[in-house]
């Protein structure tokens, strides 16, 4: 049976995983041939079962060295300068298995001459047989159109915009400002739409000329009014791993399809679902005329969907950027982006208010009972969302467990950052909670409720202070999960040391079991007073590397990336691994450049610490004492000279044997646990404490 597949892509400069790809490597893997890069030397040769068919296609005016598939994409990789830029157009079309393979080489020279060639296109044509179930070609393209003499034209043009007396249009940066058009019409989507047609009309052409009783056609089964769903391009790898045993996705996807459209065929159950469906519609969405234009609008401004969800992954990839910014230099380009940030946050709440908005009215009209005003957002969005789904109004016992769903989904997202970034999480959970819990002090003063407080007072205060009242339910509820949060990091270190450190006394705070954590990590085995002075991870000339990298002045995202590239372990944000590797070269200092000793100092672990909202005093006596042995070494104290004239001399000893000792003997006196005591009481107080969710029944508690 013919099937139609014509699916296409641009090719970039760089994978979008940020890796440089070459021209010469894509037509290498297409066409089969050994292909070197001139830019860099690189060979690249791909062999495949059965050797592809070729062909280079050309417009006249075209130099001859078009023809050479080498010379070609050497060229376009030496006009494309830009490291990012767009060298070829691909297309990957599968050929008719009905067709003899002449003809599919006809078809597929005479489809290409028409739609790309004749546009002014150089087409390199790559025809795959290693499948004999799946013949398709390959035709990679220039984006770069050819002047009539034969030179390389331009892709766009600057066309400068005008105010209406006639003078140019500045930025904000005082730059003329201009539209960029287009020399050609082969990016726009009418133009891939007609190659798509064109192909559909070439097959078929074909087909009927070999008197083949089938068609194909380029249009979806949407378009074509049909209940069924349509398959997906399997290719060569799929049906290779198929054929050696192994599961392919897209093969098995292809088979459920299969078994769903023969449902469809054989039964006329997709009647009684329509009918299912126009009841259903009453559980919809209802947005406004002016709400709907809002959020086309805003949706086409952030080429995004808008939900509930994508706003909530924006704001938080928007938060990340912002904070990768915020250390940087200070430039235009910081400028710009900034703005960028505070523009799609600002359209991310206008969208986010127009959900609100239908949500509750949503809410009103289903469950009038309800006090949306008491539910949280994503509590209220998903009760829309699962009413919509189920075509039904929920009840409460499945309200229940959406809710409990949703903040045990939530606490694991938190856990997981915690995870990801547990240090900064030690330093702050301690302040945090002692900010959040003077908070909800002066409001509980404020509106007149205690932890004790009786329904009928709290029901009182939540209607006299509704805003205020808000934000002391927001503050219990932070609290809550940071005490949750604190339990679970606790749990998780205990375990880890434990492992490492059996013999380790109880007691220790959060922040000491990080450190001894760290320095495992740092290296690779248990740290004590005895071994630390002996221990070593990166060699003198590792150091001085590093050393030259995180004080090479470049921005924080350059920094991390060549430390992650050339030290994928090095914790270059955390402050205490800072610190084991500004000690571990305080004792091979004798053995570091002058240079070296002298950038060693710059490395600062309190600006991480910084970064990280609070500044760890442990942290800041550490590597004060590190530097002033730095400072007394460069200063001569430590005979800095002997190092060049063969001499001995005495070497700065290991800050951190002196804390670690310090530490360990504090470990196994007697502390006072009051902390400790009140975080314990805190978690009975909550465990004993059953919360009444307020939106459910006439009393408040909190």
């Amino acid at each position: 049976m013919a099937i139609y597949h014509f699916s296409g892509q641009l090719l970039s400069k760089v994978t979008k995983e940020g890796k440089p790809k070459s021209p010469l490597a894509c037509a290498a893997y297409r066409s089969g041939e050994m292909l070197v890069d001139e830019s860099t030397g690189d060979k690249f040769h791909y062999e495949r079962s059965m050797q592809p068919i070729t062909h280079i296609l050309a417009p006249e005016h075209a130099p001859d060295w078009v023809h050479n598939r080498e010379k070609l994409w050497n060229e376009v990789n030496k006009i494309e300068k830009n490291y990012n830029a767009q060298f070829a157009r691909e297309f990957n079309v599968a050929l008719p298995r009905e067709l003899s393979e002449d003809e599919q080489e006809k078809l597929a020279i005479e489809y290409c001459k028409e739609a790309f060639v004749d546009k002014g296109m150089v087409a390199d044509i790559a025809i795959h047989r290693d499948d004999v179930d799946n013949p398709h070609f390959h035709v990679m393209l220039t984006v770069r159109p050819f002047n009539e003499n034969g030179t390389w034209g331009i892709k766009a043009k600057r066309e400068y915009k005008f105010d209406s007396e006639g003078n140019h249009i500045l930025k904000q940066n005082g730059k003329k400002d201009f539209v960029k058009v287009d020399t050609t019409d082969w990016n726009k989507k009418d133009t891939f739409n007609n190659w798509r047609k064109l192909w559909a009309e070439k097959a078929n052409k074909y087909l009927n000329e070999n008197e083949i009783s089938q068609s194909i056609t380029h249009l979806s089964n949407k378009e074509r009014g049909l209940e069924k769903l349509p398959t997906i391009h399997e290719g060569f790898v799929a049906r290779k791993m198929n054929e050696n045993g192994k599961v392919s996705e897209r093969i098995e996807y292809n088979k459920e399809v299969k078994k769903y459209n023969g449902i469809v065929s054989e039964l006329d159950k997709y009647k009684q679902i329509k009918k299912e469906y126009q009841y259903q519609k009453k559980f919809s969405r209802k947005f406004s005329p002016s709400e709907k234009k809002k959020l086309s609008s805003i949706a086409k401004e952030l080429k995004m969907f808008v939900d509930f969800d994508s706003i909530s992954n924006r704001r938080n990839q928007l938060e990340k950027w912002n904070k990768s910014l915020t250390f940087s230099k200070d430039s235009q380009d910081k400028i710009s982006k900034m703005n960028r940030i505070n523009k799609e946050n600002d359209l991310l709440n206008e969208a986010l208010s127009i959900l609100n908005v239908e949500s509750n009215r949503f809410m009103k009209t289903h469950y009038p009972a309800f006090d949306v005003d008491c539910i949280s957002d994503s509590v209220k969005f998903e009760i829309v969302d699962k009413t919509i789904y189920f075509g039904r109004v929920l009840d409460e016992d499945e309200i229940y467990k959406l809710e409990e769903d949703i903040e045990r989904y939530t606490l694991i997202k938190q856990i997981n950052g915690i995870l990801f970034n547990r240090y900064s999480f030690v330093m702050n959970v301690d302040s945090q909670i002692d900010k959040i819990s003077k908070f909800k002090s002066l409001i509980e003063n404020k509106i007149g409720v205690s932890a004790n407080s009786q329904p009928s007072v709290l029901k009182e205060a939540a209607l006299k202070y509704p805003s205020d009242f808000k934000h002391l339910k927001n503050a219990l509820s932070a609290l809550d999960k940071l005490m949750e949060s604190k339990e679970m990091i606790q749990e998780l270190y205990d375990l880890e040391l434990k492992k490492i450190y059996p013999d380790l006394p109880y007691g220790l705070g959060l922040e000491e079991k990080e450190f001894l954590l760290v320095g495992y990590e740092y290296y690779h085995q248990p740290i004590n007073k005895e071994t630390v002075s002996n221990l070593q991870r990166y060699s003198v000339d590792e150091q001085s590397e590093i050393i030259r990298i995180l004080t090479s002045g470049s921005g924080n995202l350059i920094i991390h990336d060549k430390i992650k590239r050339k030290y994928p372990e090095f914790q270059i944000a955390n402050p205490r691994y800072l610190l084991f590797f500004k000690d571990e070269c305080l004792r091979n200092i004798h053995k570091l450049s002058r240079e070296d000793v002298r950038l060693l100092k710059q490395i600062d672990p309190e600006k991480e610490a910084e970064r990280d909202m609070n500044m760890s005093g442990f942290i800041q006596k550490i590597n004060n004492s590190i530097d002033q042995k730095i400072g007394g070494f460069s200063e001569g104290h430590y005979d800095i000279d002997a190092q060049f004239e063969g001499r001995a001399f005495s070497e700065p000893a290991s800050v951190l044997v002196g804390s670690l000792d310090q530490m360990l003997r504090e470990f196994t006196s007697d502390r006072s646990y009051s902390s400790k005591k009140k975080f314990e009481e805190e978690l009975k107080k909550k465990s004993k404490k059953k919360r009444k969710n307020i939106h459910r029944g006439g009393g408040h508690s909190l």
